[in-house]
């Protein structure tokens, strides 16, 4: 407390000092984990440490514990096509799924029956051969959250109408990669490299997912 006492008399005296009376320092938060040096940190975490090659210090951030399924509601396409509608809404519930107990269980809801902590969003083109972005957020008191994922309907490659179904399926998954608190790989023959080169998530990418979710969400890794 700043500028009183708690039985509202007169204000707490500070101790003297050359440079008169200031406030002292606001003890620690007991909550917010001390930085770590990647000396120390960045043995056998995947690739939680790869952005350390291009930036002095990284943030680990993730969901904070939710004691239940998370639900992800994954819509039909708004396209004429019911076949390609259909295959589009499967695989990228199958890419959200891929995650599925890591670190929690995950339910891709396609009725829209349930209350979901996020959902997909489809659109008709991102732009240039990008076909999915995730909208995420996060602070101290909340850990990660997630506004949505956008996925993209028509093909990168302008090679069919619509995109993909594998290469949506990757795109959800590595959103979904995202939305869970990771950054990107820097090996292609895992899920969460920028571009759809891996086939599935791999054991890297499961090792990655596992130490952050082992690690205080906020934690700074320092180079």
């Amino acid at each position: 407390m700043r500028g009183g006492t708690e039985d509202g008399g007169d204000p707490f005296p500070c101790a003297s000092s050359p440079e008169g009376c200031a406030d002292p320092a606001p003890p620690p938060r007991p909550d917010v984990p001390s930085p770590v040096s990647a000396r120390d940190f960045c043995r056998n975490v995947g690739y939680l440490c790869a952005d350390l090659t291009q930036h002095a210090e990284i943030q680990l951030r993730r969901w904070h514990p939710i004691g239940r399924a998370m639900v992800v509601h994954v819509p039909l396409p708004d396209i004429d096509d019911p076949t390609a509608a259909r295959n589009l809404q499967r695989a990228a519930a199958q890419g959200i799924r891929a995650w599925n107990n890591q670190p929690f269980p995950l339910l891709a809801d396609l009725r829209g029956d349930r209350n979901p902590d996020f959902g997909i969003r489809w659109t008709a083109s991102m732009g240039g051969s990008q076909i999915g972005l995730a909208r995420i957020r996060w602070s101290e008191m909340d850990g990660l959250g997630v506004d949505y994922l956008e996925l993209g309907i028509v093909s990168a490659d302008g090679q069919r109408a619509w995109a993909d179904p594998n290469q949506i399926r990757l795109a959800a998954a590595h959103e979904m990669g995202h939305a869970l608190g990771l950054g990107h790989s820097d090996s292609d023959r895992d899920v969460m490299y920028p571009t759809n080169t891996a086939t599935s998530v791999s054991a890297r990418d499961r090792r990655s997912m596992e130490v952050l979710y082992k690690t205080p969400d906020g934690t700074l890794i320092q180079r």
